[in-house]
């Protein structure tokens, strides 16, 4: 089986590329021509400012031209230099933008841009736009090489809701979930969700996060109906307060809103104790037709406590601040801590997902290993993850993860 995606059309577009340069000139064709876009409209986009650093610091040479690109919150895009990509963060610059940086009319005009003035495209936009198919699909349409995954794919798995149906179909044990959307009725429904899944609807522990962010944006822990209702929908308040700030991408691309809040579309999902939390980096090693994902050894991420916490111990998640502020709270161990078969499983089974999901180029996936039976997951036998040893649950798809010098990418690649 081979990915899907946009690998057939990228593989074609960059060989008609370079013959046409060997056609112009032998030593033009001795150049690639990227162009790294960063930014965005979500709440990532600072994180995103960090990964195209990271890039730069390590694709810039002899053969390679790299041309920088910025989209802001709302949408516009420009010309940066590098010396603007080296800015703490994005609003270092946001505000001079206009007077310091190329823009674009609109994103049509940038996309035609690109088109003329690089040969591919190194996407490090986080979230809403980068991994939701947006950008993948502009560039698509303008016939613009670009690494990574296709927006059709990316549309499946960036959705967190619509991710774990295709898991489940794929064979795949999955978390149960139930999705919040503002409906007046979803009380009475989740009331039925809690009892069917054997939980106290007045005290039941769940996860309420959102479906279409990352880097845990807006993740907590909630107890019961009431509880979980309030916390999702104060999400989903936080963001109409922005609604009608909605972006028109251009001309010919499907109007979306990609909203500076968080998301409009909840998760609550069953809160599974016990467990040890994994992620793992994949990277495709194939070529053109050819889809050849390699797992790199995955990571455990271990949640510590020195004292006073921000939440409960028993509440604790592996929350934004835990990601990626300065703490105590959390430990990495590459290899993970569990035995060799279970690790063996973990990466066999992040390999078959990547090439069932039609994914391109790389990806992170996040998942737990539980070392006992899940009493939560009983309907769940036959499907993969269920081991002599244990359970593992994959449940986040990272498109594009975060590739500052000491993420996961830069942990795993070293050992």
């Amino acid at each position: 089986t081979r990915c899907s995606g946009v690998g057939v059309t990228r593989a074609a577009s960059t060989t008609e590329a370079v013959v046409d340069d060997n056609r112009v000139s032998k030593e033009d064709s001795r150049v690639l021509r990227v162009g790294l876009i960063c930014g965005g409209p979500s709440a990532e986009r600072g994180i995103s400012l960090n990964s195209a650093r990271s890039v730069l610091d390590h694709i810039e040479g002899d053969d390679l031209q790299v041309s920088c690109y910025y989209i802001d919150y709302d949408m516009n895009a420009f010309a940066i230099s590098s010396a603007q990509v080296y800015s703490n963060t994005p609003a270092d610059f946001d505000f001079k933008l206009e007077s310091l940086a190329k823009g674009f009319s609109s994103l049509d005009e940038f996309a035609e841009h690109l088109a003329a003035s690089v040969d591919i495209v190194f996407p490090v936009i986080h979230g809403r736009f980068g991994e939701d198919g947006g950008i993948q699909e502009l560039l698509e349409r303008h016939n613009v090489p670009f690494v990574g995954t296709g927006s059709r794919e990316c549309r499946k798995a960036f959705d967190k809701y619509d991710a774990s149906l295709e898991l489940s179909k794929q064979g795949f044990i999955t978390v149960p979930s139930f999705l919040v959307q503002g409906s007046e009725i979803e009380e009475c429904e989740l009331s039925k969700w809690f009892t069917s899944n054997q939980l106290d609807p007045n005290s039941g522990k769940v996860v309420v996060k959102p479906a279409r962010a990352g880097s845990s944006i807006g993740v907590t822990v909630a107890y019961g109906v009431s509880d979980s209702l309030k916390k999702a929908n104060d999400l989903i308040s936080e963001v109409l307060v922005l609604l009608f700030s909605v972006f028109a991408i251009s001309e010919g691309v499907k109007a979306q809103g990609y909203f500076l809040g968080i998301d409009d579309k909840i998760l609550v999902e069953i809160f599974l104790e016990g467990g040890s939390e994994f992620t793992a980096i994949v990277l495709d090693v194939g070529s053109g037709f050819d889809c050849h994902p390699v797992v790199l050894l995955p990571t455990e991420v271990e949640i510590q406590f020195h004292g006073s916490v921000d939440v409960r111990e028993e509440d604790a998640i592996f929350n934004y601040r835990r990601k990626y502020l300065p703490t105590q709270q959390v430990a990495y161990h590459t290899p993970p801590r569990f035995p060799l078969k279970v690790i063996e499983n973990i990466r066999e089974g992040a390999s078959v997902l990547f090439r069932q999901l039609g994914l391109r180029d790389f990806a992170r996936i996040d998942g737990w290993f539980f070392p006992n039976s899940m009493h939560a997951l009983s309907s769940s036998a036959g499907k993969f993850g269920r081991t002599e040893l244990g359970t593992i649950i994959y449940n986040d798809i990272n498109l594009i993860s975060g590739m500052e010098q000491t993420s996961f990418l830069f942990q795993q690649a070293s050992k």
